[in-house]
């Protein structure tokens, strides 16, 4: 005993004789007071150690305060406050979370106390006790989550779920299912006896088998039963698969749970197709709805469907049964686990997509399901079983997969194909999944993912870009749109670009069949439109080279035996039709030589021959009966078995030339006869005067000479008309001879003639050199052997030794820095340094010395302008700038320049074929390099060639 305690006396009371702190302890009760003037709370041990408090039982109130959890402090407070005004009573009861130094809630409380007032309302005292409530409050929790899992399982069923109490079979409740069996709202029919809330059901006899139920405790399981409802204010008659569950309390069955899942279509499908026994079968043994009842840790079988039986692959004689009996590859999986987990926390399990692996036909398979465990109590509020419904979803997951490795295999493609690849999802075309090609395209950097279209590109708002309108049109629409070598506008990197695509606009569509994004795939075929231009100039340009030199073209088709043909050809001929058989084909030829040229044909279709065809023969004109002489000339092709598939070839009216040849010729023997006559002339006057003097016969010599050397001339003559009369591809050389001769003709004329001869010369002067110049253009396109190291120092050297003449002529001055050595082809080089600086001195300032300077250095490729696109992708580049002080052009030109026959001067200003710069051009493209120019008028050009080092 201590000096406190008071001696134990046997009469005391019993409430006197026990210890109040050890009644405190056993009771778990902690003691506060809060002083109401200071504020200041005293704690016991006990109380401290709920709160956490390792030592010192007194602290400020407003300290106390911040152990309270932040949700439950301000309640707290309002409730300390108000328990220290006299209007509560003094009365103080509040349970609520604690926090420890970490922040985080440990556990529940629940203080408990009293506050004291003087006469005068005055507070003197506030004091209480306080306990652990945690475990109390946890229980509660646990309770109040099952009871609403339960009410959200029941109420979101898809299986329609009543309860029916004995008492005069009232609904004491219905999901909503329920009810949209019925045809009914929940609350229509909760509440009211079962005749009542469905009097249609009267004479059925559902209240006789629920009042068996209830009064031997068998459930009734049925499917497929007949109910005549009124529905949609008729009366119609549905099935459903029908569970009556006896539900029970302590001492007797006191109702019926009421399972049933509508099967109206199914039996309606099955009756449609009654004759078929095999499709009966089908539906009878198929269930809309798994669902099952298991009963006790051994998990007995008390109710199994059609439907979960068809799922475990198992017969209608499972009910019974305990689940690891009849499932037995399922112990192991975490599904039984989860039921057993059910039976022993009461708290339900769902699960989406679970994977359940099920012994079907012997076979190990794999199935999905979306399932739910529900716990079922019993009156004492003790788990006696589980209810376990299920939707199969195998199809979806399945097709989700497949679905979802179609979008990595599709993310793959967009992000490694070599095309422009992007996404605009919704109406505002919001860019999606763009791939490096695409972001390059834009030019606007990598984030532009979650944009609208607009707002990254804005210069597809212009007028004169269809584009946006386009997208909303497939947007709206549904249907693909594709374009090829569409031009569009684009600011890539700050610098306004023109370049070609191939688009393809594809819309994609969601699960219900509505557009929610375009595929947009670009591919840039820039370089192949600008060639294909390049190619219809060239074919322009040759064409025009035909058309001068007075050629047609024809084409044999082997096969179909048709001729076709061009409109030169068909204007010489005087044909009326397109194209002429091959009964009519040999018809135009003269008979003289109609046999030798379809000898000629036939023996250049034979594989054994080289396929060339090159005869002269003379044609009838279809209209007017004119004979023609013509040159044919042609190349058959062989498919790969050495068939003859067509001929090709041109033909050109060599009427003229032969009429001149044969003026030639007559000319020639006429001079041959003349000069015979005069030669026997002479030696008969020679024989006269032979005797007279010696200074005779020194004339006599010299005639012979003279005579010898006019011989010589006639056999000149007759060896150019022999070259003229076979055409070596120069008619435009004996243009000029016969202007040669024409002006030794009329040398002493006074009048246009010879203005017109030397008009003529040199315009036939100006076409030689055209077609030497694409002569040397088409050569660089086919020659190309750019393997050699080649010194440029040494190639600027040769060329300007080659143009020394004319640079001392104009006065011009070269000023030649270092330069590299590159791989190339030099006789290519010699011609691209050779153009320019020829170029550089022929558009030269007329009162201005022409100044050239030539220097190199080396550029990294991400240096290169937006508008430089080499034809060979290196690390880096040489540049070499030829600059000069001439006459210089607009640089809106600048793409006109590099073109065949492409002329910024009259050919009064300045000569030339507008051939050059485009053999420059193509030389560097052979290189893998690039070129380009900027100038100005009056202020001189540089023109700059990019080389990989």
């Amino acid at each position: 005993m201590t000096g406190d305690q008071q001696p134990f006396h046997p009469t005391s009371k019993l409430t006197e004789r026990l210890d109040i702190d050890f009644a405190l302890q056993a009771a778990g009760l902690g003691v506060w007071e809060l002083d109401p003037l200071t504020l200041q709370v005293l704690l016991d041990d006990r109380c401290r150690e709920l709160y956490g408090l390792k030592q010192g039982n007194q602290l400020s109130y407003k300290q106390l305060i911040q152990y309270i959890h932040p949700d439950d402090a301000s309640r707290v407070d309002k409730a300390v406050q108000w328990a220290m005004t006299p209007e509560s009573g003094g009365v103080y009861d509040e349970t609520y979370r604690l926090i420890g130094v970490d922040n985080e809630a440990f556990r529940w409380v629940r203080f408990q106390g009293k506050g004291y007032f003087t006469e005068d309302g005055k507070l003197y005292r506030f004091a209480g006790v306080g306990q652990d409530v945690t475990q109390q409050v946890s229980a509660q929790q646990r309770i109040e989550a099952s009871q609403q899992q339960l009410l959200t399982l029941f109420e979101q069923s898809p299986v329609g779920v009543a309860i029916i109490r004995e008492e005069n079979l009232t609904f004491e409740m219905a999901n909503p299912f329920y009810g949209h069996l019925v045809g009914r709202q929940p609350d229509q029919i909760v509440g009211k006896p079962l005749l009542e809330a469905l009097p249609e059901l009267a004479g059925q006899g559902f209240d006789e088998l629920l009042k068996n139920v209830i009064s031997t405790g068998t459930p009734f399981i049925a499917q497929e039963v007949a109910v005549d409802l009124i529905r949609h204010d008729h009366l119609e008659t549905i099935y459903v698969d029908l569970t009556y569950q006896p539900l029970r309390d302590e001492q007797h069955i006191s109702g019926v749970l009421v399972v049933a899942t509508d099967v109206t279509q199914q039996v309606r499908s099955r009756r449609a197709v009654e004759a078929s026994e095999t499709q009966l079968r089908s539906l009878v043994d198929s269930a809309p709805f798994p669902i099952g009842v298991y009963i006790g840790p051994q998990m007995q079988i008390l109710l199994a469907n059609q439907s979960i039986m068809d799922v475990w692959g198992k017969g209608n004689d499972v009910v019974g049964k305990s689940y690891k009996e009849i499932l037995p590859e399922l112990e192991t999986q975490p599904i039984f686990a989860q039921i057993m987990q059910v039976l022993t926390t009461g708290q339900a399990f769902h699960a989406r997509n679970q994977q359940v692996d099920i012994v079907v036909d012997g076979r190990l398979q794999s199935f999905y399901f979306n399932y739910s465990f529900t716990p079922l109590f019993d009156a004492d509020g003790q788990v006696y079983g589980v209810m376990n419904t299920a939707a199969e979803v195998t199809d979806l997951i399945q097709a989700k997969q497949a679905l979802e490795a179609s979008e990595t295999r599709l993310h793959s493609i967009i992000a490694t194909a070599p095309a422009g690849m992007g996404l605009f999802v919704g109406r505002d075309l919001i860019v999606d999944l763009p791939n490096q090609t695409f972001i390059n395209i834009v030019g606007k950097g990598p984030d532009i993912v979650g944009k609208p279209l607009r707002e990254v590109m804005p210069e597809l708002l212009t007028e004169n870009q269809p584009f946006l309108q386009i997208l909303d049109d497939v947007y709206t629409s549904g249907k693909m749109f594709q374009s090829f070598g569409s031009r569009v506008d684009i600011v890539q990197h700050g610098i306004m670009t023109h370049n070609y695509y191939n688009i393809t606009y594809t819309p994609l569509r969601n699960d219900q069949g509505q557009v929610y994004a375009i595929l947009d795939i670009a591919i840039d075929v820039t370089e192949e439109i600008k060639a294909r231009q390049q190619l219809q100039e060239v074919e322009a340009t040759l064409r025009g080279a035909i058309e001068l030199a007075d050629m047609g073209t024809w084409e044999l088709d082997m096969i179909s035996g048709l001729t076709t043909y061009s409109d030169r050809l068909k204007h010489l001929f005087e044909f009326t039709q397109d194209y002429i058989d091959r009964e009519h084909l040999y018809n135009p030829i003269d008979e003289v030589d109609r046999a030798r040229i379809m000898e000629a044909v036939a023996q250049a279709s034979s594989p054994d021959s080289d396929g060339l065809l090159d005869e002269e023969y003379t044609v009838i004109t279809q209209q007017t009966g004119r004979q023609r002489i013509v040159r044919a000339q042609g190349k058959v092709y062989f498919d790969d078995q050495g068939n003859p598939i067509k001929m090709v070839g041109s033909m050109r009216d060599i009427t003229e030339e032969r009429q001149t040849q044969l003026a030639l010729e007559q000319l020639v023997q006429h001079r041959t006869e003349e000069l015979a006559a005069v030669n026997e002339e002479l030696a008969a006057t020679n024989e006269e005067i032979a005797a007279s003097n010696e200074e005779y016969a020194a004339l006599n010599e010299e005639l012979e000479e003279a005579n010898g050397l006019l011989i010589r001339s006639n056999d000149n003559l007759q060896k150019f008309a022999y070259v003229a009369s076979h055409d070596l591809q120069e008619p435009l050389r004996k243009i000029q001879q016969f202007g040669d001769l024409l002006k030794t003709r009329f040398d002493a004329s006074t009048g246009e003639e010879l203005v017109y001869i030397d008009r003529m010369q040199s315009a036939a002067s100006r076409m030689s050199t055209l077609i030497r110049d694409l002569l040397d253009f088409s050569r660089i396109s086919t020659q190309q052997d750019t393997s050699i190291s080649v010194p440029l120092n040494a190639i600027v050297d040769q060329v300007l030794t080659t143009l020394e003449l004319v640079i001392a002529e104009t006065n011009t001055e070269v000023k030649v820095g270092l330069l590299p050595t590159v791989t190339g082809d030099a006789s290519q080089l010699n011609q691209l340094f050779q153009n320019l600086i020829a170029n550089a001195i022929k558009f030269r300032q007329p009162t201005t010395p022409p100044l050239i300077q030539i220097n190199a250095y080396a550029v990294l490729a991400t240096d290169l302008p937006p508008s430089v696109k080499p034809t060979r992708a290196v690390r880096t580049y040489y540049r070499i700038d030829i600059a000069d002080n001439g006459v210089g052009f607009d640089e809106k030109y600048l793409d006109r320049i590099f073109q065949v026959f492409q002329r910024l001067h009259s050919k009064s200003e300045f000569a030339g074929t507008g051939i050059g710069l485009a053999i420059c051009e193509k030389v560097v493209a052979n290189h893998g390099g690039a070129i380009t120019a900027t100038s100005r008028p009056g202020q001189g050009t540089t023109f700059i060639v990019y080389l990989p080092t």
